[in-house]
């Protein structure tokens, strides 16, 4: 179980990155333009919104039903 939870938050703290990334890529801008904390809050929220759906999936138990 615990092998599972750690691949979750390894993926969603990737997918987080990634996504805000490609984002502030979009918009045109560059990370240290769009600052570190809200790069870093941002990809944590893209983070944990990606974690709840692995949740389920995976059957972590991390959340209560």
């Amino acid at each position: 179980m615990l092998a599972k939870r750690l691949v979750l938050a390894l993926i969603s703290f990737v997918f987080g990155a990634v996504v805000t990334y490609g984002i502030v890529f979009l918009i045109g801008s560059t990370p240290e333009e769009y600052g570190s904390t809200y790069f870093f809050f941002t990809a944590l929220s893209l983070a944990c919104a990606l974690g709840i759906w692995l949740d389920k999936f995976m059957e972590t138990g991390i959340l209560p039903r």
